[in-house]
């Protein structure tokens, strides 16, 4: 005796064997997988730009992507890597115009990735502030972290950063012992240049603005601009170098 199937079970085979996707819902990476006939891994390996995807493969599981519109799910992707494809701009600076730059390119060299940036100001000065980083990149499960200078030049910052197996990007003015990878500003060589300049131009007579304590660039650009003035002959006397903060208002 023969059963019958009921339309809706008969529309459900037709669909899927058919090559068509459900077009109420979101596509998936099933749907990809099935309609470019490659396996899930295969989809994720061209998702995630894996070079060891064959090149015509690639060319039509990312147009089946591009076709359906598909858009990975941040959250499922990172539970199937076991990270969060999140880089932490890590930041405790005045100048809201240097972290606003650092942010754009951030930003502009995460485009593209499949990064995202998320940003996490702190006050160096409070007591459980490394604890506080530690636990915002734990909680966040950062996939790593750009410093800013000053918290860049914190050894124990760092130290508690490795200890989480969570990798930094600092950049400072100086060499600093125990970070992952580092970019230095030529912060003393700079300012060696500008007192070279200002001596050229005849003045002798020239002052000097300082940054704030706490930080490390302050003393290199101090150090890099009155020994260039003492190589041309001119000493600064105590009187013409003042404290500044960083800030506008100090300025």
């Amino acid at each position: 005796m023969s059963r019958r199937r009921s339309p809706a079970a008969t529309r459900q085979e037709s669909k899927s064997g058919s090559g068509e996707v459900d077009r109420t819902r979101n596509p998936t990476i099933n749907d990809i997988a099935r309609l470019s006939g490659v396996s899930k891994k295969t989809v994720s390996r061209v998702i995630n730009e894996s070079p060891s995807v064959r090149a015509d493969t690639r060319q039509r599981v990312s147009e089946i992507i591009r076709q359906l519109g598909f858009v990975p799910d941040p959250q499922a992707r990172g539970l199937a890597f076991r990270r969060s494809f999140l880089i932490g701009l890590i930041y405790d600076n005045p100048n809201a115009e240097f972290v606003v730059n650092m942010q754009y390119g951030a930003l502009d060299a995460l485009r593209g990735t499949g990064y995202e940036l998320v940003v996490h100001p702190c006050d160096r000065r409070s007591p459980g502030f490394v604890d506080g980083v530690r636990l915002f990149a734990e909680r966040q499960k950062l996939h790593g972290a750009i410093l800013l200078p000053p918290l860049s030049e914190n050894p124990e910052l760092l130290a508690a950063l490795q200890s989480i197996g969570c990798p930094q990007a600092s950049i400072a003015s100086v060499q600093v012992e125990g970070a992952t990878h580092q970019i230095v500003s030529s912060d003393r060589d700079a300012c060696a240049e500008l007192a070279a300049h200002l001596a050229g131009l005849g003045h002798r007579r020239i002052g000097v603005i300082t940054g704030p304590e706490g930080h490390r660039s302050p003393i290199e650009r101090r150090l890099g601009f009155l020994n260039e003035l003492e190589r041309q002959g001119i000493t600064t006397p105590e009187d013409l170098i003042v404290s500044g903060r960083y800030t506008f208002e100090s300025g």
